[in-house]
């Protein structure tokens, strides 16, 4: 080939890259062209220099400004939104009928001191340990051979053993007008062996039909004062605490007291709550925990359904054992029992450990459930019996009905249920809303807009990745081109 020919080729190269180069400017500023005509996006339009050169720095200056404020808009809605702040919306709803909820109750004596060996020995060791007890007697020395039955080994039987039997203490029981006989049972709870009504072995459950004092649940309880121990409490009377059927009831911290000696009326509503799950927190810094997602897994060992209480007191019991090498009577599992010189000398100062310090508490990782049931009481009582009743008892033989008998109703009061919800203060539709009304405010924008922003961006970055090919192509070409003329030349 001639030096001439491999010159006039490399210039016929230079001259297609230019070609195609110049093509490439041309489609993109059609591009431009075409959007800045055709957008509604407002202020576009006018960056141009046809009518005057200050007419079109002063609007591309004002469109690039309101950008930025734009920019600047969705930079703190977008912190706002990644808050994850929260707000509560509370609505009522009436229901035609309602399940009953269920009532645990529990005698403020926990054992039944007829029921136990050397009952003497054993009510003076509780006398002794009382808080009051401790202030009138001298120390108790657990060693002394006095105290042997306190060493004794105990098995799970002996709540069974030594409780309040539930066909003594209810001695009339109805629901709804209607005799109950099989709706109560035991139920073994933080204080010892108590009875719950309408439980989950109630199947199915109990539903209340109407509200008032005549429709729920009506019991007359007999106490039986003389073979109480000296127990934590001084009184003499029922704990109770109103509760989800599956619910784990606190009755050391969460129940109320009924004075023996008086019928009490106790009126109730239900409140619904549901709280966000993780990243929204649900109680202060703390979130709450999806019990009823699907891929839940309840990490309960010997309650069937989660609640931050009975994790508690799975974590408690985990916690004395550690400490004491043995399990307190009230909780569940294999282990061995502790006996009651056990829980004097060790299990009673591990538990006061346990509930004084926040940190391991925090180590036992219970959030509370992000649905929560709750019931708002009131209650009303009257001293027992009337001076007419009394005197009808008297003929019944009934005596002591004023320190040995409680009259107890539980009702709703209304089926008005108080629904109580978490939601996100930016939601989706708040998102898209807000969006908008930024792009429409800073440049008259709307969502379509955005569409043919992006339009445009996928064209021009279509038209830029095609020239750079081409250039690529070009210049591998050129080399090749430049090479052979560098061979002629020689």
């Amino acid at each position: 080939m001639k030096v001439a020919d491999v010159g006039r080729l490399a210039e016929t190269g230079k001259d297609q890259e230019e070609s195609v180069t110049s093509s490439s400017d041309t489609l993109l500023g059609d591009l431009w062209a075409d959007l800045k005509s055709n957008t509604s996006l407002h202020g576009l339009s006018r960056i141009s220099t046809k009518k005057t050169v200050f007419h079109g720095v002063f609007w591309g200056a004002m469109t690039l400004f309101m950008v930025l404020l734009l920019i600047g808009a969705f930079v703190a809605y977008g912190l706002d939104y990644f808050s994850y702040e929260t707000l509560i919306n509370i609505k009522l709803t009436r229901q035609a009928e309602m399940t009953f909820p269920s009532v645990t109750i529990c005698n403020v004596s926990p054992i039944n001191i007829s029921r136990v060996n050397q009952s003497e020995i054993l009510n003076m060791y509780y006398l002794k340990t009382h808080i009051y007890g401790r202030f009138f007697h001298s120390f108790i020395n657990i060693s002394d051979p006095f105290y042997a039955v306190l060493h004794e080994n105990r098995t799970d039987s002996w709540l069974n053993e030594t409780k309040f039997s539930k066909e003594k203490l209810f001695y009339h029981k109805e629901f709804e007008g209607q005799p109950c006989r099989n709706c109560f049972e035991d139920r073994r709870t933080d204080i010892g062996m108590c009875t719950t009504f309408n439980g989950l072995s109630n199947n199915p459950p109990l539903v209340s039909k109407l509200i008032g004092s005549q429709n729920g649940l009506s019991i007359f309880v007999f106490l039986d004062q003389n073979n109480y121990i000296y127990g934590e409490n001084l009184g003499a009377g029922l704990l109770v605490a109103i509760h989800e059927r599956d619910e784990e009831p606190n009755m050391a911290d969460n129940s109320f007291l009924v004075s023996a000696g008086t019928v009490t009326y106790v009126p109730f509503r239900r409140i619904d709550s549901t709280f966000l799950p993780y990243p929204y927190k649900a109680f202060g810094d703390d979130y709450c925990t999806e019990t009823s997602a699907p891929d839940f897994q309840n990490p309960l060992k010997h309650y069937r359904q989660y609640s931050s209480y009975a994790c508690i007191r799975e974590c408690r019991a985990r916690f004395i054992y550690k400490r004491c090498q043995c399990r307190h009577i009230n909780d569940f599992g294999n282990e061995t029992i502790c006996t009651i010189a056990q829980e004097h000398t060790c299990v009673r100062k591990a538990k006061e450990k346990f509930d004084s310090s926040l940190s391991i508490k925090n180590n036992c990782k219970c959030p509370l459930s992000c649905h929560q049931v709750a019931y708002e009481l009131d209650f009303s009582s009257a001293k027992i019996p009337s001076t007419k009743y009394e005197e009808y008892f008297s003929t019944q033989n009934f005596q002591d009905l004023s320190t040995n008998y409680i009259e107890l109703r539980f009702f709703y009061h209304t089926f008005f249920v108080e629904n109580v919800q978490q939601v996100p203060k930016i939601d989706l539709t708040s998102v898209l809303g807000n969006v908008g009304g930024y792009m429409g405010i800073f440049l008259g924008a709307s969502l379509l807009t955005l569409m043919e922003l992006l339009e445009v961006f996928m064209v021009a970055m279509f038209l830029i990745s095609k020239r750079l090919i081409r250039k690529v192509k070009g210049n591998v070409i050129s080399s090749e081109k430049n090479s052979r003329f560098s061979e002629a030349k020689t």
